[in-house]
């Protein structure tokens, strides 16, 4: 008795063209791995670690990096490049040369403005514009929050 176990629609065609006698066939996870990622980083010689989904964006300037949590910020001595490697690209998008913003934070977007939830209000650069709204409208439909 052959039996095949289907997870994934892409392994479909694994099957096709052998008999078997049971095929189960079990949906793709839904819960987002994101929630449960965790982001560490050392913030006056003490490690911090938090949750990605805490983070609302992070700036840098003069190879500093901010991380801002709530209305809470936090500097490491780090550049932005190497943070951005660390973090989620379906929660993170990067809008200009010094700000990376986590999605789900963002509250409004006015033209090349983005407010996030704590009220700050960041700037999409001119280059990143067109890169941002595809993006995040994705973000948008894939978390049922596009109307």
């Amino acid at each position: 008795m052959k039996i095949a176990f289907l997870i994934d629609q892409r392994l479909k065609m694994i099957v096709e063209g052998t008999e078997y006698n049971m095929i189960l066939l079990y949906p793709e996870m839904q819960e987002n791995p994101n929630k449960l990622l965790k982001y560490a980083a050392f913030f006056n010689g003490k490690p911090y670690v938090f949750n990605m989904s805490e983070i609302l964006y992070l700036e840098s300037y003069y190879r500093k990096t901010s991380i801002v949590v709530k209305n809470e910020k936090m500097r490491i001595k780090a550049r932005l490049n190497e943070e951005e490697g660390k973090l989620p690209k379906d929660w993170f998008i990067r809008i200009s040369r010094h700000n990376i913003v986590n999605m789900q934070h963002i509250k409004t977007v006015k033209g090349d403005e983005v407010e996030m939830a704590n009220g700050d209000v960041l700037y999409i650069s001119h280059s990143r514009r067109k890169e941002f709204g595809k993006n995040y409208r994705a973000y948008l439909k894939l978390n049922n929050r596009l109307i």
